[in-house]
């Protein structure tokens, strides 16, 4: 009951902020543009899956503020001291805050798949990438930057946790992936799934667009 209780407060707490759906329209309208902003054309898999992980990139920036909030908003609003002396164990506590938060950026990334159906008609594909793309980088990000962020009690310190899993794990997929050789190794260990999408690609000069790393 208390972790539902927990769960409920911080799914709330995150969905009534202003930024929340600012984050979320975002989302939506660079989707949208990314699709060709409503021109009648037709949309590979591959481009729906590129222009998923190009917003995925953009999503990282704001994900921090989500992750970092839920993990240490009480302790810099010097709530902690009242929620330690309260009956409630620290699995609860940081479970509950952990799955809102996590639902909270499910939310805001649904927006990508809704972005590109609206700009061309496909909702199979689209949702099949959310699922394939999005949900997975949303957990293992989620995951990351709330937990630096309850270690250090900051929600700042979570930015700092987005850069090293950014930077650090796609820097080391890519080099196992190209110099090593080893591309499974790679898909595994790119938090982000762009070197799976390259990586299943049969011809790179097919490719309409390059993904940025």
């Amino acid at each position: 009951m208390k972790f539902r209780e927990i769960f409920r407060f911080e799914l709330a707490y995150q969905a009534r902020r202003i930024r929340t759906w600012l984050y979320f329209a975002i989302l939506f309208a660079a989707a949208w543009q990314l699709a060709g902003g409503g021109a009648t054309h037709v949309i590979s898999p591959f481009e729906i899956a590129q222009d998923t992980i190009l917003t995925i990139f953009l999503w990282i920036v704001m994900a921090p503020a989500v992750a970092g909030s839920a993990a240490a908003r009480d302790a810099q609003t010097r709530m902690q001291p009242l929620i330690s002396a309260a009956p409630i164990s620290k699995g609860e506590y940081l479970g509950g805050r952990f799955l809102a938060a996590f639902l909270i950026n499910a939310l805001i990334l649904l927006a990508v798949p809704l972005g590109i159906w609206s700009a061309v008609f496909r909702p199979a594909a689209y949702l099949r990438f959310y699922g394939l793309l999005a949900l997975p980088t949303a957990f293992t990000f989620t995951a990351v930057q709330f937990s630096v962020a309850a270690l250090k009690r900051r929600p700042i310190v979570s930015y700092l946790g987005t850069v090293l899993l950014f930077v650090a794990a796609g820097a080391i997929g890519a080099v196992v992936t190209n110099v090593l050789q080893m591309p499974n190794l790679g898909q595994l260990l790119d938090p982000t799934c762009r070197i799976t999408i390259l990586v299943l690609t049969p011809d790179p000069m097919t490719r309409p667009r390059c993904i940025p790393f």
